[in-house]
Order: C-alpha cells, then structure tokens, then sequence
C-alpha cells in the first residue's frame, strides 16, 4: 500500500463532516467479555458479547465483525450496533482484534490487519488463520451452532472477510462486506482498479480447494467512497457469484446470473437514498445482495450517533447492521447447495396459523403471457396461467403479509417483466 494511498485515509478519517449528532446509545444489557488466542505463535486479542436471550446449552448463531483500519474491536463493536439485534435476535457477537504488530504499525496503517500481504490470504497462516482460530475458541466454549457461523467486515476487515469465505468456507456459512473489495484485492483501495474480477475469482476457488461451496454474500458501500470507490464493492458482489459458478459448473459466468434480479430504490428517513440489487439462483433463492448508498463517504452505514465514533460511521446511511444480519440469517451452512441457496425456515418459525391456499392474480393487460416464475417469501412455487390470471399457492404459515414475486415473460419479448404483490396468508 503506497504512502500516498495511506494518507488519504488519514485525512478521510479526520476531516469529512457528520451529521447532527446525539450523545450516544444505551449500555448494552448483555455480557461483554475479552479473550486471547495464540495463532501460529502470535497472539490476538478479542471481544465477546453474549446478549441476555442467550441460553447456555442451546446452541445459538455466532456473527463474527472484523475492524478496519484505526480501529479496535470494542470501537467496533459500539460503532456498529449489532448488540441491540443479537438481543432481538439471539446471537452471540464476536469482535476480533489484530496482533501486537498491527497495533504497533504508525499512521493510517494502526490496528490494521495484513491483507496487503500474500500469505494473510491463505488458510492456515497468518491472519486468516487468527480469525478462524478465534472463532473456533468461542465455539469451544459456549453452545454455537456451526452451522450458522456468519462474518462481517469493514474496510480492511471487508476484505478479511473476502478472504476467510475462500480461506475457510467450511466455517462461515455466509459473509457480510461493508466499504471493500473482492479477494486478494486490495489494490482497488483508492483507485477502483485492483486486479481483474475473474482472476480474483479464480484465486478465491483455488484458495477453497476441497473445501469449496457456495458462500452467499452481502456487500453495502457509499458511491462517494474515496477509499474503496464503488467499482471496488461491485466487485466484491460478482466475484463472489463468478466463485460460486466455478464451485457449480467450472465456468464464471453461470449458472448464476452476473446481473441483479431485481433492484430498488429507497431512503432513511431524513438521510441518504440508497439501491439495493439481489441475485438469485436458478430456483429463485437469493445468493447475493449489494446496498450502494447514495453520497456516502467511507463509512459504516448507519452504526451509532455517538460522536466518539463520527470518524467512522454515518448514521445517515441505513443501518448495515440491520440489513446484513437481514440477509446472513437466512442461510445454514450446509444448505447453500442448489437448487435453493436458501436454509428451510426452523420449525418453531412457520407456526401454521394460516393454512395453505389457492390465489389467483390478474396481470395487466397487454401481449399474451408466455411463461411465469413466481417466488412467496423469496421461495419458487408453481404456478397455472390462463390467459392473463397466474394461479399459485400460498404455503401455510404465519398470520403475516407474505410478497409474492412474479417474472413474466410475454410472448414477443425476451426480458422477463418483474411483478410484485404483497398478500395476506389469510
């Protein structure tokens, strides 16, 4: 990393303006503790915050967020607000922290991990290795489901999470990228150049090796990000797409689609706008998800109004904690397999209050309807046409508003028209 490239994060982190800013959160009522494990020789340090609603012996989803740049693992772990939703949501929250070179390192490169450095990249060493070696400390030491492992990142540790989902796919189950790039592409810091995305995916499915699997992925950045321009979180989407589809079929370019399924526009009450775009498998079940917030800087979206943090969060972003854990939770480690990337919803969720029933939707009017593909809940159903009515099922359920997606392609036409309704179970 250049001299040059390293003083724009210093003057990034010390001069950009924040917004009106409160005096801070409530205390966080679970348990935070610290730990330290000694990889390769090396010791890192560690932050645990195990929310109330955990039960000992009941295995419970384990989040690991990974720091960047200046930054520790508590400044992290109260910037970025994931404590509230592990309260909500019954997670236990892992915070690592770099090793004493990474502390001792001067300037914009302070608490920074090593992914300038090639061996950082791979299992086993370095830390790659640190990071999957604290994770598996805490799972030894309470009840985690190992199935539900999930690591995020930011900046520098965005692209620690690009390199443990090909360094240790058998670990996490799905990863979170917040203002960073694809593997071993850190040279897209400042430029939006870094190396080509089919080499970095190419890098990521040899780094697998018999490991290999699909890692779905969620990526949120600014498009005023002078760090890591937005070219560099487009990358990190589609190189995860083109590993997968070198896992499914040897090629980058399918089985799953390169392009988003959908994208839509939206905005935080009194903040940014912001486009979100999903990818989806060939049955429908989202695999990708890329939030691009609209005059965002390098921060983290959302995060806490303190201002002892302003350097490195933006609450006038949406919360990326929120939107992430959003997406990571909807996988199981060893159902990200096609045809569904998707993890079949636990038991004690689909309470049947609803039972399953028959609908049927009137298209608009228009050229003949050559074939539907129709999701409820993100999920592919079957679906009869006659005419302009596409008749499907509604499985049973809770008593919610469920969206049903419809792709229809008419006949004359090659790009498929994308129709969305929110209905009642019941």
């Amino acid at each position: 990393m250049s001299c040059l490239a390293l003083a724009l994060v210093v003057a990034l982190c010390a001069c950009l303006p924040s917004a009106a800013l409160a005096a801070g959160d409530p205390p966080d009522p679970g348990q935070t503790t610290s730990g330290t494990v000694t990889s390769n020789g090396t010791d890192y340090q560690y932050v645990l915050y195990t929310p109330t609603s955990y039960t000992p012996g009941r295995a419970a989803p384990l989040l690991v967020m990974v720091h960047g740049c200046q930054t520790t693992a508590e400044e992290q772990m109260k910037a970025n607000l994931y404590n509230p939703i592990a309260e909500r949501e019954g997670f236990v929250v892992l915070y690592p922290d770099v090793d004493a070179l990474g502390r001792a390192q001067p300037g914009a490169a302070n608490q920074c991990w090593k992914f300038p450095y090639p061996p950082a990249w791979m299992r086993g060493n370095s830390d790659a290795a640190a990071i999957a070696d604290m994770t598996r400390a805490v799972m030894a030491k309470m009840a985690i489901d190992p199935e539900r492992i999930y690591l995020a990142g930011m900046s520098a540790g965005g692209l620690m999470a690009s390199i443990e989902a090909a360094a240790y796919p058998d670990l996490y189950a799905a990863v979170g990228i917040s203002a960073a790039s694809a593997y071993a592409d850190g040279g897209c810091f400042a430029t939006g150049v870094g190396i080509p995305v089919a080499t970095s995916a190419q890098l990521a499915f040899d780094q697998m090796g018999p490991r290999a699997r699909i890692v779905p992925r969620f990526v949120i950045g600014g498009d005023a990000d002078q760090a890591f321009p937005p070219a560099c979180t487009q990358k990190a989407v589609e190189q995860q797409l083109r590993t997968d589809n070198l896992v499914l079929d040897g090629r980058q370019d399918g089985p799953l689609a390169l392009t988003p399924a959908a994208t839509r526009q939206d905005r935080k009450p009194g903040g940014y706008a912001y486009t979100v775009q999903t990818y989806r498998d060939p049955a429908g079940c989202l695999i990708g998800e890329r939030w691009l917030v609209h005059g965002m800087n390098h921060f983290w979206s959302g995060g806490t109004t303190d201002p002892k943090y302003a350097s490195f969060t933006d609450p006038k972003g949406p919360s990326a904690a929120e939107a992430s854990w959003a997406f990571l939770k909807r996988y199981r480690k060893s159902d990200t397999a096609m045809p569904c990337a998707e993890a079949p919803a636990p038991v004690a969720a689909v309470r049947a209050t609803c039972p399953a029933r028959t609908v049927t939707l009137t298209l608009a009017r228009g050229a003949r309807v050559r074939s539907v593909l129709a999701s409820v809940a993100g999920r592919r159903v079957r679906t009869t046409i006659r005419g302009r009515r596409v008749t499907l099922r509604l499985p049973s359920g809770r008593k919610t508003a469920v969206r049903v997606v419809l792709r229809v392609r008419r006949q004359g036409r090659s790009r498929a028209q994308v129709v969305r309704r929110t209905l009642a179970r019941c």
